[in-house]
């Protein structure tokens, strides 16, 4: 409904009238007045021979810039006004048809120009796949990865991009932290639209609605076109992206209940016309969530009981616009602002379970809030029209986190009451040079150049931390300064030989890595706590073979070299979660871990109808290196 309400809109605003259908061009002669040119025509569906609705016409320039255009009403007409003398081109496109091109001329002698009646063809690619996104949820395999088309399916499964992750294979989302995890494994990169965000993943998924996704790309063995961070894989969601000339909007809302209530919303506008596509995307979430458990000591006979309560509200907001400079030449800047607030209230107790009087109760009273930005300008060059591409972008993110925690605690035998304050500044530049080139229907030879510019600082305060000789508690400060410098560069070619495809690649990264922990006491006095510098050079190939005998099942078998560095946080010899017995903090001298993975699938269509699912076995094997733990048992 609310697309046919914008869709009605646009056909008033643009003036389309209903017109009988003509089989050849108008010559009729109308007296002529600047810009009071016009075109009109009907579309009908070649194959039912019956009218098509809602189709979009556009008109361009002989440089290939969008002008105007309009849609067809109910019976299939069309009526574009407004046109001043001149050559132009009309394109009618509709999903799941293909596009029709017509150069036409506007002159003073023959103003007003009837196409009469066109016909469009079924594009069969392009239809199986819109019926599948509107009904039901299919997975395609490609050469590097598994594509699935969303469908109604997915999208009720909950209001959110996180519920729709856990009902993906292989995919899992931890209905208490938001943890999103591949294949058991919660070192994977999530990117939207093939670019990497600053804001975390919990809340990121949670921003996203349902209904927005177009496609989720699992990528378990990533080529080495791709970073080679996250060992489990990468996951790319596609969002829908609104292509029609005029203002178009839509508003969604969700809610979802069983112990606490959580609810998100987003406005999605758009604005299209001429060289320029206007956009914007304010989305929000209002969560509350329980988190409790225990785990047991049994050698001291002590149990430990949590019980939380998480209340986070975010929203995020994305603002930007695209500059078609002319048909090969494509200009685009958007940025990213995500606001976080979150609350953690509750308890934690200790119970001894041989001597009662031992038992402590530790209560949580903290705040977490945090601010991301992202900044990113890409520039794109169609060489040709075969796909024949270079693209320039520049992406710049920052990461601002206060957190606050009061702990307080009661018990016969106890500590004394603390608060931890944590400030984190984390900024990210990436500057990556990307060029495609179809040598033929067959080849494809990729090339890249990429830079990444890592610095992360963050400063603890407690004024419990430390103790002086006499055993008493006292504040100190710690400063934890990281820096990480990447620079990398990839090839990758493929070829497709009748039944078989294959793909070919290796990335070289040279990395530069120091880091340095300060701890500051009242007295001014400093104490070093980590020094270090890890300087590196790998290369990570990778290779595809696919084999499809016919058109209903695909083999294929994939090698990839993937590495696991550690972050700033897993670094950083900081608590960062600490109760009576269990306190988490990072490990300086953490190494990356490297995996090389060989992985084979197997996927068939059981049925050929483009409405039926498409279902898949994997056989993997990932062998790895150099695993740490965080956690220490106090």
């Amino acid at each position: 409904m609310k697309n046919l309400v914008t869709l009605c809109i646009l056909i008033a605003s643009l003036g389309v009238l209903a017109q009988p259908s003509a089989e050849n061009i108008s010559t009729q002669t109308h007296r002529y007045s600047e810009n009071s040119g016009s075109v009109q025509g009907l579309v009908i569906d070649a194959k039912l021979n019956q009218p098509l609705p809602y189709v979009t016409v556009i008109i361009e320039n002989n440089a290939g810039e969008t002008l105007t255009g309009g849609i067809t009403d109910n019976d299939g007409n069309f009526k574009v006004n407004s046109l001043a003398e001149g050559t132009y081109n009309v394109k009618i496109q509709y999903i799941g048809f293909k596009t029709y091109s017509r150069k036409i001329e506007i002159t003073k002698s023959n103003p007003a120009l009837n196409l009469g009646t066109i016909a469009l063809e079924e594009d069969v690619a392009s239809l199986d796949e819109v019926v599948v996104v509107a009904e039901v949820s299919t997975i395609q395999q490609k050469v590097d990865r598994r594509v699935i088309n969303v469908g109604k399916d997915l999208t009720t499964a909950g209001p959110t991009a996180s519920d729709i992750m856990n009902n993906l294979p292989s995919v899992t989302v931890d209905e208490q932290s938001g943890a999103l995890s591949f294949r058991g494994n919660e070192n994977v990169t999530v990117m939207v639209d093939g670019k990497i965000s600053s804001v975390p993943v919990a809340q990121l998924l949670k921003q996203i609605p349902s209904n927005a996704i177009k496609q989720i790309e699992l990528i378990t063995n990533p080529s080495a076109k791709y970073n080679p961070e996250g060992m489990s894989g990468i996951i790319n969601i596609i969002l829908h992206k609104n292509v029609t000339v005029g203002f178009n909007g839509s508003l969604n809302l969700g809610l979802a209940y069983e112990v606490e209530p959580k609810f998100n919303s987003s406005l999605n506008m758009n604005y299209r016309t001429g060289k320029f596509n206007f956009y914007t995307n304010l989305s929000n979430n209002i969560s509350r969530s329980y988190n409790f458990g225990g785990f047991q000591r049994i050698d001291d006979a002590i149990d430990q009981e949590f019980d939380l309560l998480f209340k986070n509200y975010s929203q995020l907001y994305k603002v930007g616009v695209d500059v078609y400079i002319n048909e090969k030449n494509t200009l685009s800047v958007f940025t990213n602002q995500n606001i976080f607030e979150g609350d953690i209230i509750g308890d934690t107790n200790i119970f001894n379970l041989n001597n009662p009087s031992l038992d402590i109760n530790q209560n949580f009273d903290a705040v977490d809030e945090n601010y991301s930005q992202q900044y990113n300008l890409s520039y794109k060059l169609n060489i040709d029209e075969d796909d024949h591409t270079l693209e320039l972008e520049a992406d710049h993110n920052i990461f601002d986190s206060d957190s606050f925690n009061n702990n307080t605690f009661s018990g016969s035998f106890t500590r004394p009451n603390y608060i931890e304050e944590t400030d984190v500044t984390r900024d990210q530049t990436t500057i990556n040079l990307d060029y495609v080139n179809p040598l033929s229907e067959s080849i494809k030879l990729e090339l890249g150049l990429e830079a990444r510019l890592l610095g992360s600082l963050t400063n603890y305060f407690s004024d419990a931390r430390s103790q002086n000789d006499l055993g008493d508690f006292i504040p100190s400060s710690t400063e934890f300064d990281f820096k990480r410098d990447i620079y990398s560069a990839y090839a990758t070619f493929g070829k497709k030989l009748e039944k078989w495809t294959y793909q070919l690649g290796v990335r070289a990264e040279t990395v530069e890595e120091t880091g340095i922990a300060i701890e500051t006491d009242l007295d001014a006095n400093t104490e070093n706590l980590a020094t270090f510098t890890n300087d590196y050079f790998e290369l990570y190939p990778s290779a595809f073979v696919t084999y499809s005998p016919s058109e209903k099942g695909t083999y294929q078998v994939s090698y990839s070299r993937r590495v696991d560095r550690p972050r700033a946080d897993q670094l950083n010899p900081l608590p960062q979660w600490t109760t009576p017995l269990v306190s988490q903090f990072g490990n300086p001298e953490l190494q990356p871990q490297f995996t090389n993975s060989v992985e084979a699938n197997y996927t068939r269509q059981i049925k050929k109808e483009a409405s039926q699912p498409v279902y898949s076995i994997d056989l993997y094997k990932m062998k790895s290196m150099n695993s740490y733990l965080l956690t220490e048992m106090i």
